[in-house]
């Protein structure tokens, strides 16, 4: 699903209401119907207090439309016309008229000077001040209205996007920004909902389909996109009838070390459900029985040391391979994956220790290829940082959106595809971003890394390329995390709950 910026909507908007006819204050009176059918699911008792918040313009507009509806039904409601210019938009006015014809509303207006009002637990706020055209700093007497909404009790559902947010930077250190409990947002998601900066005023997002133009939708060009389970059902390949496990590849996984051997194994089992025709581990020898114990399906790479990977022949051609879980930080693992980085002749997964060995140790041969430890990190891999590994490999950011920025220039420079780790984790190829929409705080616990690492690598030996595979395998991951949260709770999720759930996840996209 592509993620829009304000002008890109504004086209959207303004192409539908010729391509169907239809006035801007139609659309307009479509979008706030349909907001209003979701609004009147929340509804939860007569005696509930509810208030609009409505700015002068076409967010604004939304809200007086919501307003009258709310009337017409019997609903008290409360209007605030938040009046921080004297001009309205013509599609506001023309509500605004019809919401003053009808005496079933309060309506007052709050200006600089005005008393702004109180925020009770038994209210139901409407927020429709400021929507996506938001491209400079609340006036002051507003966002002391946002700070007093967010320091009440009392329930928001935000028009669009919350009043405050920006769709293309962060907000300021003292900058106010309305909290929602839920997001009504029309058509399109937008970026600031999936990143961190705003996620205490994020609440539960849902996109309304207004019926703009899908053609002009399919033409404009955006390089955002929010991974759902429509692109993942385009990105997933079905098995043919007439195959066999060589038709599926062979992934071999590289990790471990003496304290930390169960990462290996935590991502060898997940490769092996990934879908993967075989799975091959190098690993400290001493982990060896402990493997073929968890997990027999595993063939096993002679290793020469016990307590270290090491630089061995692997005797086989491999389809991709999964480096740096669990190795640690120690010379032998410098050593070691310097060698396998310079011989490798397929794109990696790069993870964990791997990812930090690497960002201690780079040196720029030149502009196009990252040297690194003696040898190069082959183009289309996959690295997967964590917000602190991530740091250490592109620098510090001072907003999410300047890190979206790092991210991208270092993708470039080095042509590899980054998945940020996070709530919502990036993954960036160069100029192209693609937004989760699965995943739960219970998948921030130990070994879920690991279970990402070896889906990755048994999707890249299967044959997906690199940025589908990237995709796809942050979408599935998510995706088993949520229905294992399902069952069982996010606070008892463990590594091994996400791995049980690949089955069900796929069969999601079969269906």
């Amino acid at each position: 699903m592509k993620i829009l910026e304000a002008s890109q909507l504004a086209d959207l908007d303004s192409y539908s209401c010729k391509e169907q006819n239809i006035s801007s204050w139609e659309l307009m009176e479509r979008a706030a119907g349909l907001a209003y059918e979701e609004i009147k699911t929340r509804l939860n008792s007569a005696t509930q207090q509810i208030k609009v918040l409505a700015g002068p313009g076409n967010n604004g507009g939304d809200g007086l439309a919501i307003a009258y509806f709310l009337a017409q039904d019997g609903w008290d409601v409360d209007v605030f016309l938040v009046n921080f210019t004297s001009s309205r938009s013509p599609d506001n006015q023309k509500n605004l008229v019809r919401l003053k014809n009808q005496a079933k509303s309060n309506i007052r207006e709050l200006t600089e000077d005005s008393e702004l009002p109180e925020f009770t637990s038994e209210d139901l706020v409407i927020d429709a001040i400021f929507g996506v055209g938001l491209n400079r700093s609340m006036p002051e007497f507003v966002q002391k209205l946002a700070r007093k909404h967010n320091g009440s009790a009392s329930q928001c559902i935000c028009i669009d996007v919350p009043s405050g947010m920006y769709l293309d930077q962060s907000p300021g250190e003292d900058e106010a920004v309305f909290q929602s409990d839920l997001i009504l947002t029309f058509q399109t998601p937008k970026l600031p909902f999936y990143l961190p900066d705003y996620s205490g005023v994020v609440g539960e997002v849902k996109i309304i389909d207004i019926g703009l133009s899908q053609k002009r939708l399919s033409e404009i060009s955006s390089e955002l996109n929010l991974v759902d389970l429509s692109l993942a059902k385009k990105l997933y390949r079905p098995r043919p009838r007439f195959s066999h496990k060589g038709t599926y590849g062979h992934a071999v996984l590289i990790g471990g070390s003496e304290l930390m051997l169960g990462s290996v194994i935590l991502s060898s089992k997940s490769c092996m459900h990934s879908g993967v025709g075989k799975t091959s581990v190098l690993m400290p020898s001493r982990g060896h029985s402990a493997l073929i114990q968890h997990l027999p399906e595993a063939m096993l790479v002679e290793n020469a040391s016990e307590d270290f990977i090491s630089d061995q022949d692997l005797g086989f051609n491999a389809d991709a391979i999964g480096i740096g879980i669990g190795i640690g930080t120690s010379e032998a693992a410098l050593s070691a994956l310097g060698a396998w980085l310079e011989k490798a002749d397929c794109p990696l997964v790069i993870d964990a220790d791997a990812l930090n060995l690497i960002a201690e140790h780079i040196t720029l041969k030149d502009k196009k290829r990252l040297r690194t430890l003696d040898g190069q990190v082959p183009k289309k891999s996959i690295l997967t940082p964590h917000p602190g590994e991530l740091r250490r490999l592109v620098g510090s950011w001072k907003d999410d959106f300047e890190k979206l920025n790092l991210i991208k220039d270092f993708s470039k420079q080095f042509d590899v595809i980054v998945l940020a780790k996070d709530a919502y984790s990036l993954c960036v190829y160069q100029d192209q971003v693609f937004v989760n929409s699965t995943g739960n705080s219970g998948m921030a616990t130990a070994g879920s890394g690991d279970v990402l690492t070896g889906l990755l690598t048994g999707l890249l030996a299967q044959g997906y390329s690199s940025l589908n595979a990237a995709v796809l395998g942050m979408f599935l991951h998510g995706l088993a995390g949520d229905l294992a949260a399902e069952e069982m709770s996010e606070e008892s999720l463990t590594a091994s709950d996400i791995i049980r759930y690949f089955g069900d996840s796929f069969s999601k996209l079969k269906a």
